[in-house]
């Protein structure tokens, strides 16, 4: 085993799997991509990234029950059993080997609001002839919004002989289509603001035919859906545009993680990723401390009593210093500080009197050359983890101050960082992160509705303004995001019929009120749709310049950056 090939999570999950074996994976589920087995008789598999040499051929690896999903590239998809890692990692032109990790997922009034309705009056455009991609929770197919315009659903989720980028899943089009179905909603709902067509509470692009990807939310498995949706167009003749509304918080926060390569590598004339920038705008989930060389800082998290069985950090800091890492329990147990360990296995396991703590400390990501270390705590044998306040303790031997990151990753976000620890910035993550995707904010056009039964619905929300809930920018290496703001709170648009919604956001039976930048985005898709049909050859760049020139902070000379609204909310009046 080379071990300095697989990410410091990884390396954490495999080793309690090689310590616990398959009632491990059941706790890494997200962590390492655990998919179940096709049958009882075959063996779980893992959802893995593989950096490799872009021409190199990986099919032989198919005799240690290793399935690479595409054969070429320098980022591929890959499903292995877990016993795998160890010869993938002994492949010379394998560079690295990370987990896909599970992502989540993140128009009455709106659209005039932002002078939509004069933009479309005004140039005719619908989006006809542009395909709008949509990789999420699936679509309601039967619904009237999308009639006759869904061209293509890749279920991801049922069994099937997959697609061209990926072996599994299943691919569906004309009467097949009602065959894959929406229970959450969350996709039928993006879809219906990008481009569902009905006169009260229709969509940006009423014109534009939808490609759907249901996807199980594996960022590795979004990768592969990016990458149909793309190939799909490209055999059509036809511009695209792919809408992302979910993300997650495991990556460096520098669009150096997977997902955002791939997006960068897809994108181009006619090819555009919009992402939303995330919900977690109200949420104490990044951590930031400077530390001066030859000191020590605590940084400390909260961990709610008798909730969480898991708890993982995710750090990150310049690969111009070296810290040493350890942690404080809330009975004041601690570890001894670890340094980054270059040879063998980084990670180095802690019996503490109240809990179990596994800590990696790597050398440097090869990737974007930063290092990462990554924190695991758990309960004593089958018990939750310690509930209070635990307090990550970190020692700067270098000759420079260091400043460090570091995002909890529980799945429901009920660890949190307290007092000096709190920094309410960089929680834009992947895939928002990609440089060329477009990154959207949400902007509150309104705040009240009336649902099914009469009652009239108020949302604790500022009106006009940028959205609490909506994730701070800038990325972690300074660079700007996000792009733009629109419209993302309280948006009327379709309903599932096989969701099951609280009678409550429900506007009546077909149609439904939501909100998050996962709604703010199929706004910005559905305009970039509209872009696409006046001219097919525009870049990502050229629609973001576009954007910028056409947004603006309510209050603030034009141009002017905000790492909460980005350049602004959009006015399509000039677009």
């Amino acid at each position: 085993m080379k071990h300095e090939k697989l990410s410091p999570g990884l390396l954490l999950a495999f080793q309690d799997y090689q310590r616990e074996g398959e009632a491990a994976l059941i706790t890494h589920k997200r962590s390492l991509g655990i998919v179940a087995p096709k049958s009882v008789v075959k063996p779980t598999k893992s959802v893995v990234f593989i950096y490799c040499d872009p021409d190199t051929d990986l099919s032989h690896l198919s005799q240690q029950g290793i399935e690479i999903n595409q054969n070429s590239g320098s980022v591929r998809t890959a499903f292995l059993p877990i016993e795998g890692l160890d010869a993938m990692s002994e492949e010379a032109s394998v560079l690295r080997v990370k987990p896909s990790r599970k992502l989540k997922l993140q128009m009455d009034v709106a659209p005039g609001a932002v002078n939509v309705p004069a933009f479309k009056s005004k140039t005719g455009l619908t989006g006809k002839g542009v395909i709008i991609g949509i990789i999420d929770s699936g679509i309601d197919a039967k619904h009237p919004a999308f009639a006759g315009r869904i061209l293509r659903i890749w279920d991801q989720i049922l069994p099937g002989p997959g697609v061209t980028e990926g072996g599994y899943g299943a691919e569906f089009t004309g009467a097949q289509l009602i065959i894959s179905q929406d229970t959450d909603g969350h996709g039928t709902h993006v879809a219906g603001i990008a481009a569902g067509a009905d006169e009260t509470y229709g969509g940006i692009a009423p014109e534009a035919e939808l490609v759907i990807v249901k996807s199980d939310l594996q960022d590795a498995h979004v990768a592969d859906g990016v990458r149909y949706i793309f190939r799909v167009a490209s055999e059509l003749g036809r511009p695209a545009v792919i809408n992302l509304s979910l993300g997650g918080h495991a990556d460096a926060h520098d669009g150096s993680d997977s997902l955002s390569k791939i997006i960068n590598a897809e994108t181009g004339s006619g090819r555009v990723v919009c992402c939303a920038a995330g919900n977690e705008g109200n949420a104490n989930i990044h951590g930031q401390a400077t530390i001066p060389s030859g000191s020590t800082r605590g940084m400390r998290f909260n961990v709610p009593l008798n909730q969480v069985g898991i708890v993982w950090l995710n750090a990150w800091y310049s690969s111009n210093s070296e810290l040493e890492i350890s942690v404080r329990s809330p009975n004041d147990f601690v570890t001894p500080f670890q340094k980054v360990i270059t040879d063998g296995n980084p990670t180095q396991d802690y019996d503490l009197p109240d809990s179990q703590v596994q800590i990696a400390t790597p050398k440097a990501d090869p990737i974007n050359g930063d290092y990462n270390f990554f924190v695991q705590i758990r309960g004593k044998g089958k018990t939750l983890v310690q509930g209070g306040i635990w307090q990550l303790r970190v020692r700067n031997n270098s000759s420079t101050e260091t400043c460090l990151n570091v995002w909890t990753l529980d799945d429901a976000t009920s660890v949190f960082f307290t007092g000096k620890s709190i920094k309410d910035s960089v929680k834009i993550g992947s895939p928002a992160t990609a440089s060329s995707a477009i990154t959207v904010a949400a902007y509150t056009t309104k705040h009240k509705y009336t649902d099914i039964d009469a009652q009239e619905r108020e949302m604790g929300v500022e009106l006009h303004g940028i959205s609490e809930f909506s994730s701070e920018g800038p990325l972690r290496n300074d660079a700007q995001k996000p792009d733009v703001a629109a419209p993302g709170a309280m948006i009327v648009s379709a309903l599932s019929a096989d969701a099951k919604s609280d009678r409550s956001v429900m506007i009546n039976s077909k149609f439904v009120a939501m909100a998050g930048t996962s709604m703010a985005t199929p706004f910005v898709t559905g305009l970039v749709a509209l872009l696409l049909q006046r001219d097919s050859k525009l870049d990502p760049n050229a629609i973001k310049d576009l954007l910028r020139k056409n947004s603006s902070i309510p209050g603030k000379p034009p141009g002017t950056f905000d790492h909460k609204w980005g350049y602004g909310v959009i006015d399509a009046t000039n677009l």
